[in-house]
């Protein structure tokens, strides 16, 4: 039998420790982005997480295309003390995660033991997993004990939050963070069936169609508790940009807007804040330095930009604060650009892109703890740039990947070839100049713990600052 123990001190009493853990996010905001671990399906007790019986079956990519599956199942639950999570079906012979609570002088020692048997034994494969686990584990301790310390927490854990379009590449980033902050949720999520689906305890699922005049119904006691919503609904910009796709994208997101301030009108809901979802798009291809106060330019998602933010801008009858988020090109190996280039280092391919436009960026988890900061902020509304402070050309961005990467082989694209076999979306996206500061953020002093592109990369893959 091996075994494995990583353990450390937080300073917080273990009432708090420990309650964290019962959110029903714990999991995926305690996941390294380098694990690829995603959670398949739960089965709560009494809609609470760890109770005893409880079980959770989860995916991780090892490989593209290659999964491993595990049903893990929750024993040993002892409030304050501890709660074990044994494998009934996964790639190990055998695997037991005790997670301990010892309290000292209002500190708790948070302690993870793992004892776990492989079908194939030998010392450099035991060698290579327990390095895997160390460095798994020095990051879930360093995020736990950032969240139950963040400025941003909801102390009392009253306050509700909408999200809408959550099943994304942001929301599924953002349910987590805001769930560990002890906020509790609402997800808005996209179906012809208008049922409720209550998953736990600090999570509710409200199935809504924007194309439709039906909107749920919630209880007055839960929707005197929704204070701020969070709208990130909308077409996927990626794709080949046809006329109908085109047409998609601009209506998705004028109607899901439209259907949200409905929902909140006939629930008779109250914001502090409405946070929704644009895009730096708006500031098109420009020369110049771009901050919120910065004019429109030029292009179809400047035009889309503009277009969605006059329907965003409406809720100022119903919300104290509303913030207009002009979000960059998204860090993140889950999606969006990061995902798409790396496609080719999977064969260890490297290449690079000879262009000098700048690309504004921002890595998700710092995109994620803005909107946090956002809501928390009372003096800030209006446009808000979501991008890092530090923008990069894009054949500086391809040669900082490669440092991270270190393919094999790497070859150059010419830029004009790609733009021949682009579509004017694209064209867009990969070549605009846009050169665009989070003014904002940065005088309210918001903390970016990535504030470069290699910053974001660094987070992504796990690779130390030397």
């Amino acid at each position: 039998m091996n075994e494995f123990t990583f353990q450390s001190k937080i300073n917080l009493n273990v009432n708090k420790v420990f309650d964290w853990h019962k959110n029903t996010f714990a999991l995926e905001r305690l996941t390294p982005p380098w694990d690829f671990v995603s959670v398949d399906k739960r089965q709560f007790i009494n809609s609470y997480p760890l109770i005893n019986g409880g079980t959770i079956e989860i995916k991780q990519k090892i490989f593209p295309l290659v999964n491993l599956k595990w049903k893990l199942v929750h024993q040993d639950y002892s409030e304050n003390k501890k709660f074990t999570d044994l494998m009934l079906k996964g790639p190990f012979k055998f695997w037991r995660h005790e997670h301990l609570f010892q309290e000292e002088n209002l500190q708790t020692n948070m302690i993870d033991k793992i004892q776990y048997k492989m079908y194939l034994s030998n010392d450099s494969l035991n060698s290579f997993i327990k390095n895997k686990l160390y460095k798994s584990f020095e990051y879930r301790h360093k995020i736990l004990k950032r969240d139950l310390n963040d400025k941003n927490l909801n102390e009392n854990g009253n306050k509700y939050v909408l999200i809408i379009g959550g099943s994304g590449l942001v929301g599924s980033h953002l349910i987590p963070l805001l769930n560990s902050l002890n906020y509790k949720i609402i997800q808005l999520k996209y179906s012809s069936n208008g049922s409720e689906n209550i998953i736990s305890h600090d999570f509710h699922k409200l199935n809504w169609n924007p194309y439709k005049d039906h909107y749920p119904e919630i209880s007055n006691e839960i929707a005197n508790k929704i204070k701020f919503a969070i709208n990130l609904s909308g077409e996927n910009i990626l794709g080949l940009a046809t006329k109908s796709k085109k047409k998609l994208i601009l209506e998705s997101r004028i109607k899901s807007t439209y259907s949200l301030k409905n929902f909140l009108i006939k629930n008779k809901i109250k914001l502090e804040c409405v946070i929704h979802a644009s895009a730096s798009g708006f500031y098109g291809n420009s020369d110049i330095k771009n901050d919120e106060d910065s004019k429109k330019g030029q292009g179809f998602l400047s035009d889309t930009t503009e277009e969605w933010e006059l329907y965003q801008n409406k809720f100022s009858d119903i919300a104290d604060r509303v913030i207009n988020l002009r979000i960059g090109a998204v860090i993140s190996r889950k999606g969006g650009f990061l995902k798409n280039v790396l496609l080719p280092y999977n064969l260890k391919l490297g290449i690079g892109i000879n262009s000098n436009n700048y690309i504004s960026y921002i890595s998700i988890e710092d995109l994620c703890r803005s909107i946090s900061y956002l809501m928390k902020n009372i003096d800030i509304e209006g446009v808000v740039n979501a991008v890092s402070p530090s923008p990069l050309k894009l054949t500086d961005i391809f040669k900082e990947i490669n440092l991270i990467k270190k393919p094999i082989i790497k070859f150059n694209i010419p830029s004009n070839i790609i733009r021949k076999v682009s579509d004017d979306i694209a064209e867009e996206l990969i070549f605009s100049n846009q050169y665009v500061l989070p003014s904002k953020l940065i005088k309210s002093d918001f903390n970016f713990l990535h504030k470069t592109f290699i910053d974001s990369l660094r987070y992504e893959f796990g690779v130390e600052k030397k």
